[in-house]
């Protein structure tokens, strides 16, 4: 989908990708120099210095696990956790939700990169549960919570039925914690290690809800971490600098998370703002965590051009990627509550979406056709 850039950055409000506000390139790289100014921080060779030891260790300690290795890309520490679990119980298939990002949006990397193959398991409209864990596999991921359902999340109960189930079937599971950091509130604002509890190994993204300019952290058993650290290097991800994708990990993560149970609240009330208006759904209503989907009767394209009709009507860009992955007669908008969302009414982004819908609703009007019709 061809985006109107042009359309987009004269709106008055921008929603999509960075979820913390716009900011030039510029503006991030000088606030990183400054906190590495204030804390004292040099530069380090090939991951080896305190400054990733310390994201390291600050990481495994919040996850509840004993070793910690950050790694350049999620994509990268998932193929390598995955390639880890294959090589301990002998078996080359892998477990994952039809959504899974590792199936979607990594083009197999399990499979040609690591030799892998996957079965899918689930339904794609819900979250995965115990009896969906099928016996002998090397592993199977279970994503915290599942994007493409507009971050949806099993029960706490559910949730401890799956580990049970894992441990029944000595199947070990993988936690794809992508937006791992927004779900304590809907467990009862259980600690990160004890929602953790259970899985063998970890993965989290710095960039996306900490809002840090790149980089993942994979975690689990010190033997675990030191073979991945192995495979990380051999796949050439061992860079000669962590700067400035760790520091600015360090800068930002302690401030995000404290943030993290209003972004949820902003998420929800949004959602109880948006639900009421025809021709759109809101995906889950409440939404579990800091994300919703948007969800509308049409394909991608005719989404596109309703988005661009409510960004000159109301100087509001809603987004900028509609997901199409259903088929053409519904597609999703994310909308993701950060710092940015915090500051915008709900009623001017009820109002966009509100012009999306008839303009969504007038596309499907046949011709010769009148809106009474």
């Amino acid at each position: 989908m061809t985006i109107d850039a042009g359309l987009r950055d004269s709106c008055e409000i921008q929603l999509g990708f960075p979820h913390h506000g716009v900011e030039t390139a510029s503006d991030h790289l000088r606030a990183v120099a400054d906190f590495m100014d204030r804390e004292g921080l040099a530069a380090e060779m090939y991951l080896g210095g305190p400054m990733v030891a310390a994201l390291e260790a600050k990481i495994a300690g919040l996850l509840g696990k004993p070793a910690a290795m950050w790694c350049p890309t999620g994509t990268m520490a998932q193929g390598i956790a995955a390639r880890i679990h294959a090589g301990a119980t002998g078996c080359k298939s892998i477990q994952l939700h039809p959504t899974s990002h590792l199936e979607l949006h990594e083009e197999r990397g399990y499979h040609f990169a690591h030799g892998l193959d996957a079965t899918l398991i689930g339904e794609w409209s819900s979250p995965l549960g115990a009896d969906d864990l099928q016996p002998a596999a090397a592993c199977a991921f279970i994503e915290l919570p599942q994007r493409h359902n507009g971050g949806a999340l099993p029960s706490w109960e559910a949730l401890q039925a799956i580990k049970a189930r894992a441990r029944a079937l000595d199947l070990p599971l993988h936690l794809d914690g992508a937006r791992l950091w927004s779900i304590r509130p809907f467990y009862d604002d259980r600690s990160y290690a004890g929602i953790c509890e259970g899985f063998a190994s970890v993965y989290v993204s710095l960039y996306k809800d900490i809002g840090a300019l790149g980089g993942a952290v994979l975690a689990g058993e010190a033997d675990f971490i030191a073979e991945a650290r192995l495979w990380m290097a051999r796949l050439g991800g061992r860079i000669v600098s962590p700067v400035p994708m760790v520091p600015d990990a360090l800068r930002l993560i302690d401030r995000r998370l404290e943030l993290m149970p209003a972004f949820v609240q902003r998420a929800r009330a949004l959602a109880a703002a948006l639900s009421g208006i025809d021709g759109v759904a809101v995906t889950p209503d409440p939404p579990h965590v800091n994300m919703l989907h948007l969800r509308v009767p049409c394909d991608a394209a005719t989404a596109g051009r309703a988005r661009d009709e409510a960004a000159r009507q109301t100087s509001v860009w809603l987004g900028n990627r509609f997901w199409d992955l259903e088929g053409g007669a519904v597609c999703s908008l994310e909308i993701t509550a950060g710092e940015a969302l915090l500051g915008i009414s709900d009623t001017r982004l009820a109002e966009a979406v509100s012009v999306l819908a008839r303009h969504v609703a007038g596309a499907a009007i046949r011709p010769g056709q009148t809106a009474e019709a």
